[in-house]
Protein backbone atom coordinates (compact mmCIF):
# COMPACT_ATOMS: atom_id res chain seq x y z
CA UNK A 1 0.00 0.00 0.00
CA UNK A 2 2.95 2.11 1.06
CA UNK A 3 4.71 1.59 -2.29
CA UNK A 4 1.22 2.44 -4.27
CA UNK A 5 0.86 5.75 -2.16
CA UNK A 6 4.69 6.59 -3.10
CA UNK A 7 4.16 6.07 -6.93
CA UNK A 8 0.94 8.01 -6.66
CA UNK A 9 3.37 10.55 -5.19
CA UNK A 10 6.16 10.52 -7.93
CA UNK A 11 3.82 10.54 -10.60
CA UNK A 12 1.80 13.56 -9.58
CA UNK A 13 4.88 15.04 -8.89
CA UNK A 14 6.17 14.72 -12.24
CA UNK A 15 3.30 16.03 -13.80
CA UNK A 16 2.88 19.32 -11.19
CA UNK A 17 6.80 19.89 -12.21
CA UNK A 18 6.17 18.93 -15.67
CA UNK A 19 3.44 21.75 -15.85
CA UNK A 20 5.42 24.05 -13.84
CA UNK A 21 8.18 23.93 -16.46
CA UNK A 22 5.84 24.82 -19.28
CA UNK A 23 4.06 27.50 -17.28
CA UNK A 24 7.86 28.92 -16.71
CA UNK A 25 8.95 28.48 -20.32
CA UNK A 26 5.63 30.27 -21.65
CA UNK A 27 5.43 33.38 -18.97
CA UNK A 28 9.25 33.62 -20.03
CA UNK A 29 8.04 33.98 -23.89
CA UNK A 30 5.60 36.23 -23.40
CA UNK A 31 8.82 38.47 -21.97
CA UNK A 32 10.58 37.73 -24.43
CA UNK A 33 13.40 36.05 -22.76
CA UNK A 34 14.01 33.55 -25.19
CA UNK A 35 17.16 31.53 -23.48
CA UNK A 36 15.12 30.88 -20.44
CA UNK A 37 11.98 30.14 -22.35
CA UNK A 38 13.75 27.30 -24.22
CA UNK A 39 15.76 26.10 -20.89
CA UNK A 40 12.46 25.38 -19.06
CA UNK A 41 10.75 23.94 -22.14
CA UNK A 42 13.46 21.36 -23.13
CA UNK A 43 12.93 19.89 -19.51
CA UNK A 44 9.81 18.93 -20.78
CA UNK A 45 10.87 18.04 -24.46
CA UNK A 46 13.25 15.49 -22.08
CA UNK A 47 10.86 13.50 -20.77
CA UNK A 48 7.28 13.01 -21.93
CA UNK A 49 6.27 15.87 -24.24
CA UNK A 50 2.69 16.76 -25.01
CA UNK A 51 1.36 18.77 -28.27
CA UNK A 52 1.41 21.80 -25.93
CA UNK A 53 5.09 21.39 -24.81
CA UNK A 54 6.02 21.22 -28.81
CA UNK A 55 3.76 24.06 -30.03
CA UNK A 56 5.58 26.31 -27.01
CA UNK A 57 8.74 24.85 -28.36
CA UNK A 58 8.06 25.76 -31.97
CA UNK A 59 6.63 29.09 -31.16
CA UNK A 60 10.60 30.16 -29.63
CA UNK A 61 12.56 28.33 -32.33
CA UNK A 62 10.30 31.38 -34.49
CA UNK A 63 11.10 33.88 -31.95
CA UNK A 64 15.18 32.75 -32.48
CA UNK A 65 14.55 32.53 -36.11
CA UNK A 66 15.08 28.87 -36.72
CA UNK A 67 12.04 28.00 -38.49
CA UNK A 68 13.43 24.72 -39.84
CA UNK A 69 13.56 23.44 -35.69
CA UNK A 70 10.07 25.42 -35.89
CA UNK A 71 8.68 23.11 -38.57
CA UNK A 72 10.00 19.83 -36.64
CA UNK A 73 8.05 20.87 -33.54
CA UNK A 74 4.82 22.08 -35.83
CA UNK A 75 5.04 18.21 -37.12
CA UNK A 76 5.67 16.75 -33.71
CA UNK A 77 1.98 18.71 -32.68
CA UNK A 78 0.34 17.56 -35.48
CA UNK A 79 1.68 13.88 -34.88
CA UNK A 80 0.51 14.63 -31.22
CA UNK A 81 -2.75 16.04 -32.04
CA UNK A 82 -3.89 15.65 -35.55
CA UNK A 83 -6.83 18.45 -35.17
CA UNK A 84 -4.43 20.61 -34.07
CA UNK A 85 -5.24 23.45 -36.76
CA UNK A 86 -2.79 26.26 -35.34
CA UNK A 87 0.13 24.10 -35.84
CA UNK A 88 -1.34 23.80 -39.87
CA UNK A 89 -1.49 27.09 -40.04
CA UNK A 90 1.48 28.10 -38.46
CA UNK A 91 3.54 25.45 -40.38
CA UNK A 92 1.94 26.77 -43.65
CA UNK A 93 3.24 30.68 -42.44
CA UNK A 94 6.99 29.85 -42.33
CA UNK A 95 6.10 27.64 -45.79
CA UNK A 96 4.91 30.75 -47.00
CA UNK A 97 7.96 33.24 -46.19
CA UNK A 98 10.67 30.65 -47.33
CA UNK A 99 8.95 30.58 -50.89
CA UNK A 100 7.67 27.19 -50.64
CA UNK A 101 4.41 27.99 -52.01
CA UNK A 102 2.71 24.86 -52.58
CA UNK A 103 3.27 23.67 -49.10
CA UNK A 104 2.06 26.39 -48.19
CA UNK A 105 -1.25 26.75 -50.04
CA UNK A 106 -1.74 22.59 -49.14
CA UNK A 107 -1.36 23.47 -45.36
CA UNK A 108 -3.76 26.48 -45.45
CA UNK A 109 -6.21 24.30 -47.81
CA UNK A 110 -5.98 21.94 -44.69
CA UNK A 111 -7.11 24.60 -41.84
CA UNK A 112 -10.21 25.74 -44.56
CA UNK A 113 -11.30 22.26 -44.99
CA UNK A 114 -11.19 21.10 -41.27
CA UNK A 115 -12.44 23.83 -39.88
CA UNK A 116 -16.29 23.01 -39.39
CA UNK A 117 -15.77 20.91 -36.51
CA UNK A 118 -13.77 23.37 -34.50
CA UNK A 119 -15.67 25.80 -31.90
CA UNK A 120 -14.88 29.61 -33.56
CA UNK A 121 -14.65 30.88 -30.31
CA UNK A 122 -11.99 29.26 -29.08
CA UNK A 123 -9.09 30.89 -28.26
CA UNK A 124 -5.79 30.02 -30.62
CA UNK A 125 -2.46 30.73 -29.69
CA UNK A 126 -0.38 31.44 -33.07
CA UNK A 127 2.39 34.08 -34.07
CA UNK A 128 3.40 35.77 -36.98
CA UNK A 129 6.48 35.26 -38.50
CA UNK A 130 6.55 38.51 -40.54
CA UNK A 131 6.90 40.23 -37.11
CA UNK A 132 3.70 42.70 -37.36
CA UNK A 133 1.74 41.12 -35.02
CA UNK A 134 4.19 38.99 -32.85
CA UNK A 135 2.25 36.23 -30.78
CA UNK A 136 -0.86 36.87 -29.83
CA UNK A 137 -4.36 35.46 -28.90
CA UNK A 138 -7.15 35.05 -30.96
CA UNK A 139 -10.55 33.28 -32.01
CA UNK A 140 -10.47 30.60 -35.15
CA UNK A 141 -13.00 32.69 -36.81
CA UNK A 142 -10.31 35.60 -36.71
CA UNK A 143 -7.13 32.99 -37.46
CA UNK A 144 -9.57 31.96 -40.57
CA UNK A 145 -9.76 35.27 -42.03
CA UNK A 146 -5.65 35.97 -42.00
CA UNK A 147 -5.54 31.87 -43.55
CA UNK A 148 -7.77 33.32 -46.50
CA UNK A 149 -5.51 36.31 -46.50
CA UNK A 150 -2.45 34.36 -46.37
CA UNK A 151 -3.48 31.28 -48.86
CA UNK A 152 -4.47 34.14 -51.29
CA UNK A 153 -0.93 35.92 -51.03
CA UNK A 154 0.57 32.36 -51.98
CA UNK A 155 -1.83 32.41 -55.08
CA UNK A 156 -0.81 35.41 -55.81
CA UNK A 157 2.54 34.60 -55.80
CA UNK A 158 2.20 31.65 -58.60
CA UNK A 159 0.02 33.72 -60.76
CA UNK A 160 -3.10 32.21 -59.99
CA UNK A 161 -4.86 35.86 -59.17
CA UNK A 162 -8.53 34.55 -59.83
CA UNK A 163 -8.30 31.56 -56.81
CA UNK A 164 -5.93 34.99 -55.20
CA UNK A 165 -9.16 37.65 -55.57
CA UNK A 166 -11.38 34.71 -54.40
CA UNK A 167 -9.65 34.06 -51.11
CA UNK A 168 -9.08 37.84 -50.16
CA UNK A 169 -12.67 38.46 -50.66
CA UNK A 170 -13.72 35.24 -48.85
CA UNK A 171 -11.23 36.67 -45.82
CA UNK A 172 -13.79 39.52 -45.37
CA UNK A 173 -16.35 37.04 -44.31
CA UNK A 174 -14.32 35.91 -41.49
CA UNK A 175 -13.11 39.32 -40.36
CA UNK A 176 -12.68 42.96 -41.74
CA UNK A 177 -9.53 44.24 -41.15
CA UNK A 178 -7.13 47.14 -42.95
CA UNK A 179 -4.63 43.97 -44.14
CA UNK A 180 -7.69 42.54 -45.74
CA UNK A 181 -8.50 45.48 -48.02
CA UNK A 182 -4.81 46.34 -48.38
CA UNK A 183 -3.68 42.78 -49.65
CA UNK A 184 -7.00 42.84 -52.40
CA UNK A 185 -6.07 46.02 -53.63
CA UNK A 186 -2.69 45.11 -54.53
CA UNK A 187 -3.89 42.49 -56.45
CA UNK A 188 -6.39 44.81 -57.88
CA UNK A 189 -3.71 47.07 -59.27
CA UNK A 190 -2.02 44.16 -60.18
CA UNK A 191 -4.87 43.25 -62.76
CA UNK A 192 -5.21 46.64 -64.02
CA UNK A 193 -8.06 47.54 -62.12
CA UNK A 194 -6.80 51.08 -60.39
CA UNK A 195 -10.25 51.95 -59.31
CA UNK A 196 -11.02 48.81 -57.12
CA UNK A 197 -7.42 48.68 -55.86
CA UNK A 198 -8.49 52.91 -54.93
CA UNK A 199 -11.15 52.08 -53.28
CA UNK A 200 -10.29 48.83 -50.91
CA UNK A 201 -7.00 51.33 -50.12
CA UNK A 202 -10.01 54.44 -48.99
CA UNK A 203 -11.98 51.51 -47.32
CA UNK A 204 -9.22 50.63 -45.13
CA UNK A 205 -8.13 54.02 -44.10
CA UNK A 206 -11.61 54.52 -43.22
CA UNK A 207 -10.83 51.64 -40.54
CA UNK A 208 -7.77 53.03 -39.49
CA UNK A 209 -6.83 56.91 -41.20
CA UNK A 210 -3.32 56.31 -39.66
CA UNK A 211 -2.37 53.39 -42.02
CA UNK A 212 1.39 54.19 -43.36
CA UNK A 213 0.98 51.53 -46.14
CA UNK A 214 -2.67 52.32 -47.12
CA UNK A 215 -1.87 56.00 -47.65
CA UNK A 216 1.23 54.72 -49.17
CA UNK A 217 -0.38 52.74 -51.90
CA UNK A 218 -2.92 55.08 -52.10
CA UNK A 219 -0.54 58.15 -53.49
CA UNK A 220 0.78 55.63 -55.43
CA UNK A 221 -2.31 55.05 -57.47
CA UNK A 222 -4.08 57.77 -56.74
CA UNK A 223 -1.87 60.75 -57.42
CA UNK A 224 -4.91 63.54 -56.01
CA UNK A 225 -4.04 62.12 -52.74
CA UNK A 226 -3.70 64.73 -49.70
CA UNK A 227 -3.06 63.86 -46.62
CA UNK A 228 -4.33 64.92 -43.74
CA UNK A 229 -2.30 67.04 -41.07
CA UNK A 230 -1.95 64.81 -38.48
CA UNK A 231 0.03 62.45 -40.77
CA UNK A 232 2.10 64.91 -41.58
CA UNK A 233 3.01 65.93 -38.25
CA UNK A 234 3.69 62.26 -37.27
CA UNK A 235 7.72 61.32 -38.18
CA UNK A 236 6.34 57.94 -39.30
CA UNK A 237 5.23 58.74 -41.86
CA UNK A 238 8.20 61.50 -43.46
CA UNK A 239 9.23 59.20 -46.00
CA UNK A 240 5.88 59.33 -47.79
CA UNK A 241 5.81 63.54 -48.29
CA UNK A 242 8.14 63.56 -50.86
CA UNK A 243 5.90 60.65 -53.06
CA UNK A 244 2.51 63.19 -52.53
CA UNK A 245 4.73 66.26 -52.62
CA UNK A 246 5.68 64.64 -56.28
CA UNK A 247 2.06 63.74 -57.10
CA UNK A 248 0.55 67.26 -56.17
CA UNK A 249 3.23 69.14 -58.70
CA UNK A 250 2.64 66.57 -61.87
CA UNK A 251 -1.17 67.59 -61.16
CA UNK A 252 -0.37 71.34 -61.22
CA UNK A 253 -0.94 71.93 -57.33
CA UNK A 254 2.41 73.69 -57.16
CA UNK A 255 1.69 75.35 -53.24
CA UNK A 256 0.74 71.94 -51.82
CA UNK A 257 3.68 70.29 -53.47
CA UNK A 258 5.72 73.23 -51.10
CA UNK A 259 4.11 72.30 -48.22
CA UNK A 260 4.80 68.54 -48.14
CA UNK A 261 8.23 69.31 -49.24
CA UNK A 262 8.59 71.30 -46.52
CA UNK A 263 7.47 69.22 -43.90
CA UNK A 264 9.67 66.54 -44.91
CA UNK A 265 12.73 69.19 -44.70
CA UNK A 266 11.47 69.86 -41.34
CA UNK A 267 11.73 66.15 -40.30
CA UNK A 268 14.70 65.67 -42.07
CA UNK A 269 16.75 69.05 -42.43
CA UNK A 270 19.66 66.92 -45.15
CA UNK A 271 16.95 65.08 -47.02
CA UNK A 272 18.64 67.01 -50.44
CA UNK A 273 15.63 65.42 -52.62
CA UNK A 274 12.95 67.57 -51.02
CA UNK A 275 15.12 70.73 -51.24
CA UNK A 276 15.01 70.24 -55.53
CA UNK A 277 11.44 69.37 -55.34
CA UNK A 278 10.60 72.04 -52.96
CA UNK A 279 12.58 74.50 -55.27
CA UNK A 280 11.05 73.16 -58.37
CA UNK A 281 7.56 73.78 -56.94
CA UNK A 282 8.92 77.44 -56.02
CA UNK A 283 9.75 77.87 -59.67
CA UNK A 284 6.39 77.42 -60.69
CA UNK A 285 5.23 79.70 -57.91
CA UNK A 286 7.19 82.49 -59.03
CA UNK A 287 9.49 82.75 -56.06
CA UNK A 288 13.14 82.46 -57.70
CA UNK A 289 15.29 83.57 -54.76
CA UNK A 290 13.54 80.86 -52.27
CA UNK A 291 13.84 78.23 -55.11
CA UNK A 292 18.14 79.25 -55.88
CA UNK A 293 18.84 78.98 -52.33
CA UNK A 294 16.81 75.49 -52.22
CA UNK A 295 18.91 73.92 -55.20
CA UNK A 296 21.87 75.33 -53.75
CA UNK A 297 21.35 73.90 -50.06
CA UNK A 298 20.58 70.31 -52.30
CA UNK A 299 24.14 70.68 -53.79
CA UNK A 300 25.65 71.54 -50.32
CA UNK A 301 24.21 68.44 -48.84
CA UNK A 302 24.63 65.99 -52.03
CA UNK A 303 27.21 66.97 -54.83
CA UNK A 304 26.15 64.56 -56.81
CA UNK A 305 22.60 66.38 -56.94
CA UNK A 306 23.82 68.13 -60.74
CA UNK A 307 20.58 68.82 -61.77
CA UNK A 308 20.79 71.75 -59.65
CA UNK A 309 23.10 73.23 -61.95
CA UNK A 310 20.21 73.84 -64.68
CA UNK A 311 17.52 74.51 -61.99
CA UNK A 312 19.55 77.22 -61.06
CA UNK A 313 20.22 78.13 -64.38
CA UNK A 314 16.40 78.27 -65.12
CA UNK A 315 15.55 80.65 -61.60
CA UNK A 316 18.03 82.72 -62.94
CA UNK A 317 16.42 82.64 -66.35
CA UNK A 318 13.30 83.81 -65.29
CA UNK A 319 14.31 87.34 -63.07
CA UNK A 320 16.28 87.93 -66.79
CA UNK A 321 19.50 87.41 -65.34
CA UNK A 322 21.09 85.75 -69.05
CA UNK A 323 24.96 86.17 -68.38
CA UNK A 324 24.77 84.52 -64.78
CA UNK A 325 21.85 81.66 -66.04
CA UNK A 326 23.70 80.53 -69.04
CA UNK A 327 27.04 79.96 -66.71
CA UNK A 328 24.73 77.61 -64.79
CA UNK A 329 23.69 75.78 -67.87
CA UNK A 330 27.21 75.40 -69.32
CA UNK A 331 28.06 74.08 -66.09
CA UNK A 332 25.69 71.13 -66.45
CA UNK A 333 26.58 70.60 -70.31
CA UNK A 334 29.74 70.05 -69.04
CA UNK A 335 28.33 66.59 -67.25
CA UNK A 336 25.51 65.79 -69.26
CA UNK A 337 25.55 66.56 -72.78
CA UNK A 338 22.01 64.26 -73.49
CA UNK A 339 19.63 66.75 -71.66
CA UNK A 340 17.59 68.13 -74.61
CA UNK A 341 15.59 70.54 -72.49
CA UNK A 342 19.09 72.83 -71.53
CA UNK A 343 20.02 73.24 -74.53
CA UNK A 344 17.07 74.68 -75.29
CA UNK A 345 17.11 77.10 -72.22
CA UNK A 346 20.81 77.72 -72.67
CA UNK A 347 19.71 78.87 -76.34
CA UNK A 348 16.96 81.31 -75.64
CA UNK A 349 19.74 82.62 -73.00
CA UNK A 350 21.79 83.52 -75.36
CA UNK A 351 19.76 84.86 -77.92
CA UNK A 352 18.52 87.38 -75.17
CA UNK A 353 21.82 88.37 -75.06
CA UNK A 354 22.25 88.80 -78.88
CA UNK A 355 24.71 85.85 -78.96
CA UNK A 356 22.84 84.77 -81.85
CA UNK A 357 25.54 81.95 -83.36
CA UNK A 358 25.59 80.47 -79.93
CA UNK A 359 21.94 80.61 -79.43
CA UNK A 360 21.38 78.75 -82.69
CA UNK A 361 24.23 76.11 -82.32
CA UNK A 362 22.74 75.05 -78.96
CA UNK A 363 19.20 74.97 -80.29
CA UNK A 364 20.28 72.47 -83.13
CA UNK A 365 21.56 70.24 -80.12
CA UNK A 366 17.87 70.45 -78.60
CA UNK A 367 16.86 69.82 -81.92
CA UNK A 368 18.90 66.32 -82.92
CA UNK A 369 18.00 65.58 -79.35
CA UNK A 370 14.47 65.47 -80.82
CA UNK A 371 13.07 68.70 -79.37
CA UNK A 372 9.86 69.83 -81.61
CA UNK A 373 10.18 73.24 -79.93
CA UNK A 374 13.04 73.59 -80.85
CA UNK A 375 13.04 73.50 -84.54
CA UNK A 376 10.14 75.70 -84.39
CA UNK A 377 12.39 78.48 -82.50
CA UNK A 378 15.36 77.92 -85.17
CA UNK A 379 12.90 78.66 -87.95
CA UNK A 380 11.69 81.81 -86.21
CA UNK A 381 15.62 83.09 -85.21
CA UNK A 382 18.01 81.33 -87.47
CA UNK A 383 16.39 80.98 -91.17
CA UNK A 384 18.83 79.25 -92.75
CA UNK A 385 22.11 79.41 -90.68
Amino acid sequence: MRSAILTFFFLNSSLLFAQDYYEQARSCFNRNQLDSARLFINHNLARKPNAQDYFLSAMIHEAEGKDLRALADYEAVIKHDPTNLEAYFQKGLIYYHSASTDQAIADFTHVIENQSGSETKAIYYVSDPAGASGTFLTTLQTMLSRVYQYRGMAYEKTGDWENALRDFTKAFEYDTTVDCYINRSQLYAKMGEEQAAIEDLKSAIRLDSGSYLAWYNLAILDESTQLPQQLMDDEEFAPMLNLVGANAYESGNFSLAAKYHSRAIEADPEDDLAYISRGKALLRMGDYGQARRDFIKAMQIESARTEAFYLIGNSLFYESKYQDAVGFYEQYLSIDRGYEHVWFNAAMAYLSLDEKEKGCSYLKNASKLGMKQADQMLDKHCGSQ
